[in-house]
C-alpha cells in the first residue's frame, strides 16, 4: 500500500499545493499531516490537521482480482499477468484515498478547517460523487476491468465460442 500512499500524495499536491506536508504509517492507517491549522483545546496553540485513512477500505478489489485470475485455465495462467494486474490497481486505490481525503477535509473537519479551503459548491459536490464512485463503483469496476485487460485471449476465445451456433 505504500505505492498508492505516496501517488495519493502526489495528487493530492498536484489539486492543492502544499495541502500535504508528510504521510505517515501509524498500524494500518495512513495519517496525512495538512498545511491546514487547527487550535487546540486549550485555546492559546495551534497545530497542523491531521488526516487519518484507512488504505484497506480500497483494496478489496485485490481478493477479487485474484479470484478472477485464479479462475483462468492453466494453459491461459501466468504469475507474472496476475503481479502486472495486481500493481494496474494502485491508481484505483490512490483515487479512492484522495477522494477521501478531500471529503474528510470539507465535510468531517468542520469549519476551522474548511473555511481554509475556497472551493465552491460544485467542486464539493464532485469531491463526494469521485468519493462515492471510489469506495463503492471503482473497486469492482477497476479489478473486473484490468482482469479483461489481462486475459484478452481467454475473453476472445469466449466471444469466439459464443458466436458459433449451436447444432
Amino acid at each position: 500500500m505504500i505505492v498508492p500512499a505516496h501517488l495519493s500524495e502526489w495528487v493530492i499536491n498536484l489539486i492543492r499545493p502544499g495541502t500535504v506536508l508528510k504521510v505517515e504509517w501509524i498500524n494500518r492507517e495512513l495519517e496525512y499531516i495538512t498545511s491546514f491549522t487547527v487550535t487546540v483545546a486549550d485555546q492559546l496553540r495551534t497545530g497542523n490537521a491531521v488526516v487519518t485513512l484507512n488504505p484497506l477500505l480500497y483494496s478489496w478489489n485485490i481478493p477479487v482480482l485474484l479470484a478472477l485470475c485464479y479462475s483462468v485455465s492453466d494453459k491461459l495462467f501466468s504469475n507474472t499477468r496476475v503481479i502486472l494486474a495486481v500493481f494496474a490497481l494502485f491508481p484505483m486505490h490512490a483515487w479512492g484515498l484522495v477522494a477521501e481525503f478531500f471529503v474528510t477535509i470539507l465535510f468531517r473537519m468542520g469549519d476551522s478547517v474548511t473555511a481554509q479551503i475556497e472551493l465552491s459548491q460544485w467542486q464539493r459536490d464532485l469531491a463526494a460523487l469521485c468519493y462515492q464512485f471510489g469506495y463503492l463503483m471503482l473497486p469492482i469496476i477497476g479489478a473486473v476491468s484490468v482482469w479483461f485487460l489481462t486475459n484478452r485471449a481467454l475473453v476472445q476465445t469466449l466471444i469466439d465460442g459464443s458466436a458459433q451456433p449451436k447444432p
